[in-house]
């Protein structure tokens, strides 16, 4: 194989980036099962060697996008109640109560990447990774993300008194809400999804009477 004409990094991560993000509007589409370098490469106007060059194989391909589009999910979860704090005017993220941070997480919950995609991968993830031990890997790192933050959030407000768990325990608390959220998603990829407002209502509500504020 010939060498490639050389092109700055810049031009390289363009070029990466811009097949992941095919390959993630293939997978919405279609399924992971489906989707073909040719598929992508024609998306990107590319050819399926210049795919190749990049990603290697097929699977390759699936598993770096996949896996990019992971960590997008986890940095939103991480950074959803920092950055809505630091628009309220909190200098750190225990300034504020943890009952206002739980409500403004569940405001942010829609937010989290494009809902309609997050959703529609999410739940083509879930079904794939039931015979593919690397995507099982992306799949629990996304619930780890979403315990991690609710359950500091809990814990903290449990232990200033704000909260107090009635016949749950904080970790089925958590994975109640992390269950709903899972609901949303699920509606979205039928075409059933409630609005932004009523989802982070529900979620509140909801959230409010487990930790019986």
């Amino acid at each position: 194989m010939s060498p490639r004409p050389a092109q700055s990094p810049e031009q390289t991560e363009a070029k990466r980036h811009a097949i992941i993000r095919g390959t993630l509007d293939a997978i919405v589409a279609r399924g992971p099962e489906a989707v073909r370098l040719s598929d992508v490469a024609t998306a990107v106007g590319m050819s399926v060697g210049t795919v190749q060059y990049y990603f290697g194989s097929r699977e390759g391909l699936l598993t770096q996008a996949l896996s990019v589009h992971t960590a997008t999910v986890l940095t939103g979860i991480e950074e959803m109640s920092q950055a809505r704090d630091g628009a309220h005017g909190s200098t750190t993220r225990h300034s504020s109560s943890a009952r206002h941070r739980l409500h403004e997480s569940f405001a942010a919950v829609p937010g989290v990447g494009s809902h309609d995609q997050r959703s529609r991968i999410w739940v083509e993830l879930v079904t794939a990774a039931r015979n593919d031990e690397g995507l099982r890997s992306c799949v629990d790192a996304v619930f780890a993300g979403w315990r991690r933050h609710f359950r500091t959030i809990i814990d903290e407000g449990v232990e200033r008194g704000e909260f107090e768990l009635a016949g749950l325990s904080a970790r089925e608390v958590v994975d109640t809400i992390i269950a709903i959220i899972d609901g949303f998603d699920l509606a979205a990829v039928a075409g059933h999804a409630p609005s932004p407002e009523t989802m982070t209502r529900i979620l509140t509500d909801t959230a409010d009477r487990l930790v019986a504020v």
